[in-house]
């Protein structure tokens, strides 16, 4: 038994594990919290308003501000003046380095692409326009809009910059720059392997 063990231990020396492992983990950005650490307080590692990214989405307590997202989504278009097919086709390029980025990604996740792009255009649109009017940006949105007003500012906003904060709750850098880049037609970050 101990030799099989010995044997075993030896060919991962051989097959040079370690540097596949680096090179694996060099891609993740976003991590989920250990079981053992949630544990202690599982609402503290919740969104309370909103998901960003695949770990958290479709909670029921989340759920409602999906239509929002929707909403954010066509103001964004609106504003960008750009069809829907640009953002999808510049986002589809980098869609293995956006699943990539996530520690443990569900399998849904990785074999339903369309999906995945999908949450990855609605979440990083929505969380754009948040930054955007949270920045005093002008805003083409109801005076009484429940998020994208000054009552949404002061009531909700709060709370959903506090979910972006949250740990597994984010989205790649790279998707929020190519929608970026797409929106104000300029040339797409070039990242390296490492991002």
């Amino acid at each position: 038994m101990a030799n099989h063990w010995v044997m075993e231990i030896h060919d991962r020396l051989n097959n040079n594990e370690t540097s596949s492992e680096m090179q694996r983990w060099s891609k993740q950005s976003i991590y989920k919290v250990p079981a053992c650490i949630k544990d202690l307080n599982r609402k503290a590692y919740q969104p309370q308003v909103v998901s960003f990214g695949p770990f958290h989405h479709g909670d029921p307590d989340v759920r409602p501000m999906e239509e929002h997202k929707l909403r954010a989504l066509v103001h964004f278009l609106k504003r960008a003046k750009k069809q829907l097919d640009e953002f999808v086709a510049a986002m589809k390029e980098v869609v293995p380095q956006l699943q990539d980025a996530y520690q443990g990604l569900d399998e849904q996740w990785k074999k339903d692409k369309e999906r995945f792009l999908q949450l990855m255009i609605l979440d990083g649109c929505f969380m754009l326009e948040i930054m955007r009017v949270a920045t005093g940006a002008s805003s083409d949105y109801a005076f009484n809009d429940p998020i994208f007003s000054s009552h949404g500012m002061l009531y909700t906003v709060p709370y959903i910059k506090r979910d972006m904060m949250m740990i597994e709750n984010q989205l790649p850098l790279l998707a929020l720059d190519r929608l970026v880049s797409v929106e104000t037609s300029k040339p797409k970050v070039k990242y390296d392997d490492q991002l």
